[in-house]
């Protein structure tokens, strides 16, 4: 059975509001592929009610965070934060 993903979007998109319910929502992102597809499918569900969290743990490739922030702030209407904690984290 071939996956159909306009299907997957959108019923994963409907089960997210219907866990969420008008409720804030924060969503953390590492950067990698599956969590930046959970903020994206968060975000066509939630819409302004969903805050993106990335933390930069100082263990990523160079520029890779700058990279992640940039994809991030590309949806206009996500709130989105990005904190670096790795200097206090590894010393």
């Amino acid at each position: 059975m071939a996956l159909n993903t306009k299907r997957f979007i959108n019923d994963k998109v409907k089960e997210i509001k219907n866990k969420a319910g008008k409720a804030r929502v924060i969503c953390a992102t590492s950067g990698g592929v599956d969590s930046m597809v959970c903020a994206f499918l968060a975000h066509r569900a939630l819409g302004k009610n969903l805050i993106a969290l990335f933390i930069d743990d100082g263990l990523m490739r160079e520029n890779e965070p700058q990279t992640i922030a940039k994809i991030l702030r590309k949806i206009r209407t996500l709130r989105f934060i990005s904190r670096r904690c790795g200097a206090r984290t590894f010393g």
